[in-house]
C-alpha cells in the first residue's frame, strides 16, 4: 500500500486529480453543468505535462548521464506518459475544445520548463525569478478556470473574473511555498523563483498580502450569486495555505509537499463542494 502511494504521488497521478477537482470547483461555484470528459482532459493532460517536466528535469541536472540508460530507468514515467497522451486522445475526440486555452497553456508550460532543458543557450532564462514563479501559477488558473468553462479570457463576465483572479492568488500562495522549499537547491543550480530574489521577510509580508487580497476577492464574490458558505469554504481554504506556508518554514518532507501542500487544491475543492450542497 505504501509502493502505491509513493507511485501516486511521485507520477503527479494525485495533482492531476487536484487539477480535475480545481476544475469542478469552478462549475460549481458557477451553477454550470459538468462534462466528464472535459474533466478527464484536464486529469490527462495535467498527469502528461507534469511526467514530461520531471523527466525532463531529472535528465538535466542527472550529471550527464546518457541517454538510452536514462530512459530505462525512466520507463515507469514514460509508461505513464503514453497513458496519459492516450486519455487525452480519447477525451479530445469527444469534446469540442476551445483550443486558444489549451495552446496558451502550453506556451505558458513551455516557458515554464524551458530553463531546465539541457541547452546553455538557454540557460539566461534561469535567472527568470518572479516571472517563474507567476507563469506557473497563472499555467494553473488557465488550465482550471478557462479550459472548463471553455471560453477565452475576454469573454469571461464579471463572476467569472473574479473566480479567475481568486484562483490565481490561491496558487501564487502554493506556488510560493514551493519556491521556499527549493531555493537552497534552486541557488546551487542557477535557478532563480521568488523565494530567492527576495529576503525571507519580504517574503513572508508578500505572502500575507496575497493572503489579503485573496480573502477580499472571495468576500467580493457574495455579489454575483456566490452563496456565503462557499465564500467561507474559499476563505477557509485560504486560511490553511497560509497556516501550512508558516508550518514549511521547518524543515519538511517529501509527504508534506506532495500531499499537503498539493493536497490544498483538492482539500478548497472539496469544501467548496460541501458547501455547494446547501
Amino acid at each position: 500500500m505504501k509502493r502505491l502511494f509513493h507511485f501516486i504521488l511521485s507520477h503527479s497521478i494525485f495533482i492531476a486529480f487536484c487539477a480535475s477537482a480545481l476544475s469542478l470547483q469552478t462549475l460549481q461555484l458557477l451553477s454550470l453543468p459538468v462534462n466528464g470528459y472535459l474533466l478527464a482532459f484536464i486529469f490527462f493532460a495535467t498527469l502528461c505535462g507534469y511526467n514530461i517536466y520531471w523527466t525532463v528535469s531529472r535528465f538535466s541536472f542527472g550529471n550527464n548521464i546518457s541517454l538510452i540508460p536514462f530512459l530505462e530507468k525512466s520507463r515507469s514515467a514514460l509508461l505513464v506518459i503514453l497513458a496519459a497522451i492516450t486519455g487525452m486522445v480519447f477525451c479530445f475526440s469527444r469534446l469540442h475544445l476551445v483550443m486558444y486555452n489549451v495552446v496558451i497553456t502550453f506556451i505558458l508550460l513551455g516557458m515554464y520548463a524551458l530553463p531546465l532543458m539541457p541547452f546553455k543557450q538557454l540557460h539566461f532564462l534561469r535567472k527568470a525569478g518572479f516571472l517563474k514563479t507567476v507563469v506557473l501559477a497563472l499555467a494553473w488558473t488557465i488550465v482550471t478556470i478557462l479550459i472548463p468553462l471553455q471560453i477565452s479570457i475576454r469573454e469571461m463576465g464579471h463572476a467569472a473574473l473574479l473566480i479567475f483572479i481568486n484562483r490565481f492568488l490561491f496558487m501564487l500562495m502554493l506556488c510560493i511555498i514551493f519556491d521556499k522549499r527549493d531555493a537552497a537547491i534552486d541557488k546551487i543550480r542557477g535557478l532563480q523563483s521568488l523565494a530567492t530574489d527576495i529576503r525571507p521577510m519580504l517574503l513572508h509580508f508578500f505572502m500575507l498580502v496575497i493572503f489579503i487580497a485573496y480573502a477580499s476577492v472571495s468576500f467580493a464574490m457574495r455579489s454575483y450569486n456566490i452563496t456565503n458558505n462557499q465564500v467561507t469554504a474559499l476563505v477557509v481554504s485560504g486560511f490553511v495555505a497560509l497556516y501550512v506556508y508558516y508550518r514549511s518554514m521547518q524543515k519538511r518532507g517529501y509527504i508534506f509537499y506532495y500531499f499537503v501542500v498539493d493536497g490544498l487544491m483538492f482539500f478548497s475543492a472539496l469544501l467548496t463542494g460541501l458547501a455547494s450542497l446547501n
